[in-house]
C-alpha cells in the first residue's frame, strides 16, 4: 500500500470510529422558525433594487445578443420567455 493510501486508509478508518453527529431535539422547529423569518416579502427598496437589478441584465443581455448578429424574434423571444415561464410557474403553485 502506498504511503497516501495508508493515510486515506488511517483517516478513514478514525473517521468511522468517530461518533455519529446528531441534530438537537428542537431542530425542526428553528430550521422552521429561520425559513419564514427569510421568506417574508422584501422591503420597498429591495423590490426597487431588484427590479433595477433585472432591467438592467435583460438590457445588458440584449446588447450582447444584438452585437452577436441575432434578430429581435430571437432576442425578445430569449428575453421574455423566461419571464413568461416565471410567471407561469408563480400562477400553478398559488393554485
Amino acid at each position: 500500500m502506498d504511503p497516501s493510501e495508508a493515510e486515506v486508509d488511517s483517516l478513514l478508518r478514525r473517521s468511522m470510529a468517530a461518533p455519529v453527529p446528531r441534530l438537537p431535539p428542537d431542530f425542526n422547529q428553528v430550521l422552521w422558525c429561520q425559513v419564514r423569518r427569510r421568506s417574508e416579502r422584501p422591503n420597498r427598496s429591495g423590490q426597487i433594487l431588484l427590479a433595477g437589478y433585472g432591467v438592467m441584465s435583460a438590457a445588458a443581455s440584449i446588447v450582447v445578443m444584438r452585437g452577436q448578429g441575432l434578430g429581435w424574434g430571437v432576442i425578445a423571444a430569449m428575453t421574455l420567455g423566461p419571464l413568461a415561464m416565471v410567471e407561469g410557474a408563480r400562477r400553478f403553485r398559488t393554485r
